[in-house]
């Protein structure tokens, strides 16, 4: 499987769930986590370190217990092999000690921390809209029972764009990065200032809308049949997915895993996606918007039964949809278009795509048995 190399735009960095900025063993190694976005490779302390985690080494310590736990595994054998085998022999001669046994970098006394192991880089993957690191602290929140962040949630909407949706399915699926709702959804709570006031409407959407319409406009959103835009509102995740734009079978499907008697959160939704959507069209062709967007809210979604599957349940709903939409978006009933939908085996599914895509997959294999709980409890902390 080959790794999307299109790009548009300038990467999106920012991963707000990942790193807190409270924690300052984090702002210790700032630089070794913040150059790792860099595809020509980062620096640590003056010396270029190249876009890979490690070297392969075939007498990395833990290699013979890894054999012993291959039943226990529950991924593919392929996936699991190296891909290549590089070593020096400056390496060879390095203390076994002064190496970490997963990425084969020698550490320094700064570096033994989990602050350090959080920050490792497991992949690096530009798809075409964004550029995603996922490290060791964003693939940690596949294990049961924690919440997806930003970065997971990113990754897996771009991987079934790019990777599970069949070439020929004719369809042009974009996925808006959760920054995009992050920054639109401060508009939504906007007061007008008394400068306000004395604006034209023109003037006051230029400027609720207009640094998120440049964010965007490196591409046509009249090209897409559908856009995906994850949305995250007080820690829980919910799907938006724009279909069909300004068009006569313009929809916002809304789909969301925790349904409350009160629905106006999600209407307020659409209507802030619709509010945008026409500021672009009218930016863009000088014309007012053809057709309204309006909501639509699928009959019977299926609901979590916990606080933290929320991200888990929109992949699956992005997944679904994006495979076979319905023809018949007026009346979306969710168990009658897809009467085998399951989330149980979604987080194990996720954690084979990024491995499928590792190139150093071999070496995270004592991170996925600890996060399986195959040796502890608490993967966390033994990092």
């Amino acid at each position: 499987m080959e790794v999307s190399t299109s790009y548009c735009t300038p990467a999106v960095n920012f991963k707000y769930g990942s790193f807190p900025d409270s924690d300052v063993s984090m702002r210790e190694d700032e630089l070794f986590r913040m150059g790792s976005y860099n595809s020509q490779g980062y620096y640590v302390d003056g010396t270029h370190i190249d876009g890979s985690i490690g070297e392969e080494d075939d007498t990395s310590s833990g290699s013979n217990d890894q054999d012993d736990d291959e039943d226990q595994m529950d991924f593919e054998e392929d996936d699991l092999e190296p891909e290549s085998s590089i070593s020096t022999e400056d390496e060879e001669e390095e203390d076994e000690e002064d190496n970490d046994e997963w990425t084969n970098q020698k550490r320094t006394d700064n570096q033994n921390s989990v602050a350090y192991y959080a920050a490792m880089e497991m992949l690096r993957i530009r798809f075409p809209f964004q550029s995603i690191a996922i490290r060791i602290s964003d693939f940690c929140c596949l294990q049961e029972k924690d919440l997806l962040n930003d970065t997971m949630i990113d990754f897996y909407l771009n991987h079934i764009v790019e990777h599970v949706l069949p070439d020929s399915s004719g369809s042009k699926v974009t996925v808006l990065p959760s920054l995009f709702w992050h920054n639109l959804s401060l508009r939504q709570h906007a007061s007008d200032s008394e400068d306000e006031k004395l604006m034209s409407d023109e003037q006051k959407m230029d400027l609720k809308f207009g640094d998120l319409h440049d964010f965007v406009a490196d591409f046509d959103l009249q090209d897409f049949d559908y856009i995906v835009v994850p949305v995250n509102e007080w820690e829980h995740w919910s799907l938006a997915v724009i279909c069909h734009p300004y068009t006569s079978k313009a929809r916002t499907v809304i789909f969301d895993s925790q349904l409350t008697a009160d629905l106006n959160n999600l209407q307020n939704m659409a209507t802030l996606i619709e509010e945008f959507m026409k500021y672009s069209y009218e930016k863009r062709t000088r014309t007012v918007m053809p057709y309204p967007l309006p909501c639509v809210l699928p009959q019977r979604m299926p609901q979590q039964t916990n606080n933290y599957d929320c991200g888990i349940f929109i992949a699956e709903f992005a997944r679904c949809f994006l495979l076979n939409p319905p023809k018949d978006l007026d009346n979306f009933d969710f168990v009658n278009e897809y009467p085998e939908f399951n989330t149980t085996n979604k987080r194990a599914e996720m954690q084979r795509a990024v491995l499928s895509l590792s190139p150093n997959r071999a070496r995270w294999r004592p991170l996925v048995e600890l996060l399986n709980g195959y040796n502890t409890a608490a993967p966390h902390r033994a990092l």
